[in-house]
């Protein structure tokens, strides 16, 4: 059974909210058949208000699943979801293993919108792919949510790169460890 710490308790009940207002929105209102540029724009900001910013929701969710697979690995209990800002700078995940040895990963929500990414999309995974490898931590993940990412990040191009990183598809429990070029 997943225990939650307070905070993330708190974060929970914030994203609940989110969906009884998303949903009391939606049952007072429709998008009309007409195109009609101010109503039609008056109706996606009224969904808008209602869910925030959802990235970060969808983040914060993540990283719960991230706890989980820590504790189901490593038995660690004093990891906090909420205990760093979404999207805030540095590495995603810290951790220490009960044998006291690191844990760093890093968290992507990313959907890629072509195989293999995007230019941008591309170059974001490959920084904290880079990031993850050159740390000295006993355990370094790159945790991501999407099928297609899991995929993409599986392939010679990422995993070549950067040796020892261990991609988790967090919605699968797949797992991939990059080895580095094969000589």
């Amino acid at each position: 059974m997943d225990s939650f710490s307070s905070s993330e308790q708190r974060f929970c009940e914030i994203i609940r909210g989110k969906d009884r207002a998303l949903r009391d929105f939606l049952s007072g209102s429709t998008l009309p058949d007409h195109i009609d540029a101010q109503t039609w724009l008056t109706y996606l900001t009224g969904i808008k208000s209602a869910l925030g910013n959802l990235n970060n929701d969808l983040a914060f969710v993540a990283t719960l699943l991230v706890k989980r697979y820590l504790q189901d690995r490593f038995g660690i209990l004093d990891f906090d979801a909420a205990g760093k800002a979404q999207g805030a700078a540095g590495v995603d995940i810290e951790a220490i293993t009960k044998d006291g040895k690191p844990i760093v990963g890093e968290l992507k929500t990313t959907k890629p919108y072509q195989p293999g990414f995007g230019a941008q999309q591309r170059t974001m995974m490959l920084k904290d792919l880079k990031r993850l490898a050159a740390s000295d931590a006993a355990h370094r993940f790159m945790f991501v949510t999407d099928p297609d990412a899991f995929t993409a990040l599986c392939k010679p191009g990422f995993a070549n790169r950067v040796p020892g990183v261990e991609i988790v598809d967090l919605v699968t429990g797949r797992t991939f460890l990059c080895e580095g070029p094969q000589v």
